[in-house]
């Protein structure tokens, strides 16, 4: 086997075979299972897009790693997330178990410091999520909350045009 600067030519062949395989899999895979596979909505969701990107460049740059085994371990990855995203759709309970809770950072114009510290977010961050929504300061404000994505909604305190929906409180299932 020739060792040098690429590692020999049908080292260099194979992993731009393999490469172009695996991309045309991924893609294929992943707009099969949908949109939800990639979205890094929860902790189960990030942690399987990181290690689909894994499998993904292990398989093209290891030798040791057969095509045909990073394309299984692919798609054991993408089943696993959408069956968790299909058992969350359908039991409230589990639903719970793998995705955080929503947690309120600013009641009115409260910053609630104890949410501040459980969630380690720092207060100077919050007025800034407040100034990024085009309020002029903390009193415009209704509520600020840490979604379960880590981004941070700002709820101005205006009156709605409209009244909402039955069920259509965006507060929800917030902890207060």
């Amino acid at each position: 086997m020739e060792v040098g600067f690429l590692g020999g030519w049908d080292r260099a062949a194979s992993g731009i075979i393999e490469a172009i395989a695996m991309y045309c899999y991924t893609v294929v895979l992943l707009r099969l299972a949908g949109k939800r596979t990639i979205a890094t909505a929860t902790v189960f969701d990030f942690v399987s897009t990181v290690a689909m990107g894994t499998m993904v460049g292990s398989t093209i740059i290891s030798a040791s790693i057969a095509l045909s085994d990073g394309i299984a371990g692919l798609t054991a990855l993408v089943a696993l997330q959408w069956a968790v995203a299909w058992a969350s759709v359908r039991s409230e309970r589990f639903y719970r178990l793998i995705t955080n809770t929503p947690r309120l950072l600013v009641s009115g114009s409260t910053l609630l410091d104890e949410n501040l510290r459980r969630e380690r977010v720092a207060r100077d961050d919050v007025l800034a999520k407040i100034r990024e929504a085009g309020q002029p300061n903390i009193g415009s404000v209704q509520a600020v909350v840490l979604e379960t994505t880590g981004d941070i909604s700002v709820i101005p305190s205006s009156v709605p045009e409209k009244p909402a929906e039955p069920g259509g409180d965006v507060m929800g299932p917030v902890q207060r």
